[in-house]
C-alpha cells in the first residue's frame, strides 16, 4: 500500500505540472515576472567555477529602452522557464542566450521578451543565464568600467576587420564557460524533456552577440546529448564556421549591415560555410538595425527578424504554419 501511495503521489505531481528535479537556488537569483521557474543546469558547482566567490547582480542599463536589466557576475548558470498557455504547447523548445560581451547579460530585450514571444507561438522557452567574466561588484565603479569596455570593444572590432571582435583574457575565459553552459543547458532540457512536456528531438538554441557565440559553441562542438536540433545565431560573435560538423543543425542567421561590432561578412561567411557543406541555412542581412537590436522595435528593417524566424521555424517543421500564409496553402 505504501508503494502504491508513492506511485500515486508521483503521478499526481507529473499531471499537475510540478517539477521536482530543481535544486534549491540561492536567494539572490530572481524569478522574473511571468516565468514558470528557474533551474540550475549543473549538479553542484559548475566545472571551472570552484574558486568563484561572487554572486549574481542585476541593475538597469543606461539607455532609452525599458525594461533594460543587465545581469552580471553570474557564477551559477540557470535557465528561466516560460511555458506556453495550457493546450498551446507544440513540443518544441528553445534556449535563449542573451548577449553582453561575455561580461554581462542583457536579459530583457535579448532574453525574457523573446521567451514570452516564443511561448505565444507554442514553444517552451528557456532564458539561459550563462557564466560571464567577473566585473566590479560596487555599482559606483560600473560607469568607468563600461566606458573602458566600450572603448576596448570598438578597438578590437576595428582590428578584427571582417571578423568578430576579440576580447580580453577574462572575456575569453568567460567565452569558454559560456559555450560549455550552452551545451549543458541543452543536455539539461533534453534530460528533463518529459517533465517539461517537450520533444527531446525538437530543442533549439538562439543567441544574440556573445549569446550567439554561445549558440555557435553548441553548434560547432557537441555530443549527442548537447546537439541542438536548430540554431539561430543573431549578430553572433563566433570564432570559426569550419569545419562544419557532419551533423550540423539548420541555421537561421540575422544581423544588420550597419553593425559596428560584428561585421555583416561574419554572417555571410557562416552562411557560405553551411551552404558549401550542403547544410540548411537561411541568412538575413538588414540594411539598418545596428548591433543589439534584439526584440526592440526601432522602426528599422531589422524589426521584422522575429517574424521571419517564426516563418523559418514553420518551414523547418518546428512550429505549425500560420493559417492563411502562403506556406500553409490556405
Amino acid at each position: 500500500m505504501r508503494i502504491a501511495r508513492v506511485y500515486a503521489l508521483l503521478i499526481s505531481l507529473v499531471l499537475s505540472g510540478v517539477t521536482t528535479f530543481a535544486q534549491e537556488l540561492p536567494s539572490y537569483i530572481q524569478k522574473p515576472d511571468g516565468s514558470d521557474g528557474v533551474f540550475a543546469i549543473w549538479p553542484g558547482t559548475p566545472p571551472g567555477s570552484e574558486q568563484a566567490t561572487w554572486h549574481e547582480q542585476s541593475s538597469n542599463a543606461p539607455g532609452p529602452v525599458t525594461p533594460n536589466r543587465m545581469v552580471r557576475n553570474v557564477a551559477l548558470p540557470t535557465i528561466t522557464l516560460f511555458k506556453p498557455a495550457p493546450g498551446k504547447a507544440n513540443g518544441t523548445a528553445i534556449i535563449i542566450a542573451p548577449g553582453g560581451a561575455f561580461m554581462f547579460l542583457m536579459v530583457d530585450y535579448e532574453g525574457y521578451t523573446m521567451a514570452r514571444w516564443m511561448a505565444e507561438q507554442g514553444v517552451t522557452a528557456f532564458v539561459l543565464r550563462y557564466r560571464v567574466a567577473h566585473t566590479p561588484e560596487n555599482e559606483a565603479d560600473m560607469p568607468a568600467f563600461m566606458k573602458n569596455l566600450a572603448k576596448d570593444l570598438g578597438e578590437s572590432s576595428a582590428a578584427a576587420g571582417s571578423g568578430p571582435p576579440k576580447g580580453t583574457a577574462a572575456m575569453e575565459q568567460a567565452r569558454l564557460w559560456g559555450e560549455e553552459d550552452g551545451r549543458q543547458a541543452i543536455r539539461y532540457v533534453r534530460q528533463h524533456a518529459g517533465q517539461f512536456g517537450i520533444d527531446p528531438h525538437r530543442i533549439g538554441i538562439a543567441g544574440f552577440s556573445a549569446g550567439g557565440g554561445v549558440t555557435m559553441g553548441a553548434v560547432m562542438q557537441h555530443d549527442a546529448e548537447s546537439r541542438p536540433d536548430f540554431a539561430a545565431p543573431i549578430y553572433a560573435a563566433y570564432r570559426s564556421a569550419t569545419p562544419v560538423p557532419a551533423d550540423a543543425p539548420p541555421l537561421f542567421i540575422a544581423l544588420a549591415d550597419d553593425d559596428k561590432l560584428v561585421p555583416p561578412m561574419a554572417g555571410a561567411r557562416l552562411y557560405e560555410a553551411w551552404h558549401s557543406a550542403g547544410k540548411s541555412a537561411e541568412l538575413h542581412i538588414f540594411d539598418k538595425g545596428g548591433h543589439g537590436f534584439g526584440m526592440n522595435k526601432q522602426k528599422l528593417p531589422s524589426d521584422v527578424w522575429i517574424d521571419l524566424f517564426r516563418t523559418w521555424l514553420a518551414d523547418q517543421g518546428f512550429v505549425p504554419k500560420e493559417q492563411g500564409s502562403p506556406a500553409s496553402g490556405q
